[in-house]
């Protein structure tokens, strides 16, 4: 994010804006003009900003990700665009018009328009093959996309906000989905081209459908902050391939830092939960440190904070895991969860699931609650019924000898007894 050279209209807008001063005045107090550069979102040209060295230096930083054996995905903004890009000049009928003919906003149904872009008319054969010819472009210097607010671009979505702004006369119409199409006119170049969805309002399914590799998995992250085991439980609840699909995040450019919502304890267990279930494990930009400022996207720059050493080492650890075979290649599935004895509800406390791999598998179980809980937890891996088993807590260094015919018994499994937030993620 933020590569794309702006233009010049994006910050002088946002340096006016009230809503825009107000968040700057408590994000960044003594803000000047010269700190507010514009939102990588009003994006004026897909060439690298000229102050990052241009895309000679992407190209190099590209070369050096593939030596390590790591791919680029880039920000790719397709709603709008910069209320400055060159299209406006050159090719005036890719935008939507309001009722008196001027370009319009780019906007969120929900939301106030976003005063700083321009809102291209996706019901048009026209924008939607300069849009394909721009990801092309972008695909010869990228590994992948991430594609901010995807669902916006669906017809009925898109028909149902601008329905009010009828497309430009004598233009003609697409037909279909533009995802569809432009994420198979990609592929048939660059077949090995990754797509991550910003997406919202239950329209995951529908985005992956339509071809994307990875949608973000909004529901889990509030399931997370704001909900409880069992909620989280219920979500897990869902289609494997659509889990496996699901990029996983506790933080994102719009919300909230970790660290200023959740007490270390909780967002710990967050982390385990989050970073050990199938799909895209997602971290964002300053959360690894700890910071607990948000960010404002207009900024060029932000307060200084000191790195937390305790969430540091937290992320080290819990990042090594996803080294394993187990949470790369491994068979996912949740486990199921016991009374200790009659009517005792704390496995309800749980989250609990396993990666079964040849190479070592892997047990999660995290008491996802302010409260002490003990429970019994079936661990249904192949090949350990009959014979004893070492189960070693990667996060404490632990080791448990146990039956492992008692652990795949489902009237026994395995005994824990877990302090609030607290996690094993054991290797068997």
């Amino acid at each position: 994010m933020g590569v794309w050279t702006l233009g010049q209209e994006g910050p002088e807008i946002a340096r006016q804006h009230v809503g825009v001063r107000r968040d700057l005045d408590v994000l960044l107090p003594g803000w000047r003009p010269a700190d507010v550069v514009g939102s990588p979102f009003a994006i004026a040209r897909y060439a690298v900003d000229p102050s990052l060295g241009g895309d000679a230096a992407l190209a190099e930083l590209r070369a050096r990700l593939a030596s390590r054996s790591i791919g680029l995905l880039l920000d790719f903004v397709p709603n709008h665009t910069a209320r400055d890009h060159h299209w406006i000049a050159e090719l005036p009928a890719l935008y939507v018009r309001d009722a008196d003919g001027a370009i319009a906003c780019g906007k969120d149904p929900y939301f106030p328009p976003w005063t700083d872009t321009a809102q291209l008319d996706y019901r048009l054969a026209i924008t939607r093959a300069h849009v394909t010819e721009t990801l092309l472009a972008i695909a010869t210097r990228a590994d992948g996309v991430r594609c901010d607010m995807s669902m916006l671009l669906l017809s009925e979505i898109f028909g149902r906000t601008w329905q009010h702004c009828p497309p430009a006369p004598g233009e003609p119409l697409a037909a279909g989905e533009f995802w569809a199409d432009a994420i198979a006119a990609v592929r048939a170049r660059s077949p090995g081209f990754t797509f991550l969805a910003e997406a919202y309002w239950n329209l995951e399914l529908r985005l992956q459908r339509l071809g994307f590799d990875f949608t973000y998995d909004k529901t889990l992250y509030d399931r997370l902050l704001h909900g409880t085991a069992a909620e989280v439980r219920m979500h897990l609840e869902a289609d494997l391939e659509l889990q496996a699909r699901s990029t996983r995040f506790l933080e994102n450019h719009d919300e909230p830092r970790l660290a200023q919502l959740l007490a270390a304890e909780h967002g710990a267990a967050a982390l385990v939960i989050g970073m050990t279930l199938p799909g895209m494990r997602f971290v964002h930009e300053g959360q690894i440190e700890g910071r607990q400022v948000k960010t404002s996207v207009h900024l060029g720059r932000r307060v200084v904070e000191p790195p937390s050493p305790t969430a540091i080492a937290l992320h080290e650890r819990v990042l090594e895991l996803l080294r394993l075979p187990a949470l790369r290649r491994g068979h996912f599935r949740r486990l199921a969860l016991r009374e200790v004895w009659p009517g005792n509800r704390q496995w309800d406390q749980l989250v609990a699931h396993r990666w079964e791999h040849p190479d070592g598998s892997v047990v999660v179980i995290v008491n996802y609650a302010p409260k002490r809980a003990q429970a019994r937890v079936v661990i249904d891996l192949h090949g350990i019924d009959g014979r004893p088993v070492v189960l070693r807590d990667l996060m404490t260094g632990t080791e448990y000898p146990r039956d492992g015919s008692e652990l795949v018994d489902p009237a026994r499994g395995l005994f824990v007894d877990l302090a609030p937030w607290q996690a094993h993620v054991f290797v068997v």
